[in-house]
């Protein structure tokens, strides 16, 4: 009979404070990320990103991604808010021959898109740009990427909300000066985090700022009186 600690290392039970074992994970490719949620992000199941555009929630994906089965699994961009960087994804280490990108005007249509994608079995991930989806709009994504092994990334920018949405998990994301910080708002069987800061110093350099020399002080913005 297995022991008590073999059954928490092979996630099939759980204590509290720690996550269920219902999805299985994948790495995110950064360590402080990962021990927070025991393991990565999940690899199957709906999950989404609040966030504005531009910052580099792309680059955040972009390692968990390669770290999934990627021969003859499609990668599929539904409603992007501009033209993927074929080169950006290419020096990665992505197949483009594996890359769809679809463009509707129609939000009925984009969700069957996603709904097909993800329940047929090819892909591996399907990132979706929508303002909003309603709760039985994710109910129908969630069951189809279960369905399918695959996972949706439902990239939104940051909004409150008073409801609870079925997902596995929901990032919120603000720009850093050296990378990205990263605030788990929910997960399935776990609780919201304090935002996460996420080093790209040395992954991806260009996308931070230096700090000022010491000799080196910024301007100070004149403030207008009342």
């Amino acid at each position: 009979m297995p022991s008590l600690d073999e059954l928490l290392q092979q996630r099939t039970v759980y204590r509290g404070r720690q996550l269920a074992p219902p999805a299985p994970v994948r790495p995110s490719g950064f360590a402080p990320l990962d021990r927070v949620l025991g393991g990565g992000l999940p690899a199957v199941g709906v999950n989404r990103l609040q966030s504005p555009t531009g910052i580099g929630e792309l680059r955040l994906l972009l390692p968990y991604l390669l770290a999934g089965p990627t021969q003859g699994k499609l990668l599929v961009f539904i409603n992007p808010p501009g033209r993927p960087y074929p080169d950006f994804w290419y020096n990665a280490g992505v197949d483009l021959n594996d890359v769809q990108v679809l463009h509707t005007t129609d939000t009925k249509q984009a969700l069957w898109s996603a709904e097909q994608c993800l329940q047929s079995g090819c892909c591996l991930s399907v990132l979706l740009w929508q303002n909003n989806l309603e709760v039985s709009q994710l109910k129908r994504l969630q069951l189809a990427a279960i369905e399918g092994g695959a996972s949706l990334w439902w990239l939104q920018p940051p909004r409150r909300e008073n409801i609870s949405l079925p997902l596995h998990l929901s990032l919120l994301l603000q720009a850093s000066s050296i990378g990205i910080q990263a605030t788990i708002t929910k997960r399935k069987g776990g609780w919201a985090t304090a935002p996460i800061t996420l080093d790209w110093r040395e992954r991806w350099p260009e996308q931070t700022i230096a700090p000022l020399p010491a000799n080196v002080r910024p301007l100070r913005s004149k403030r207008r009186r009342a």
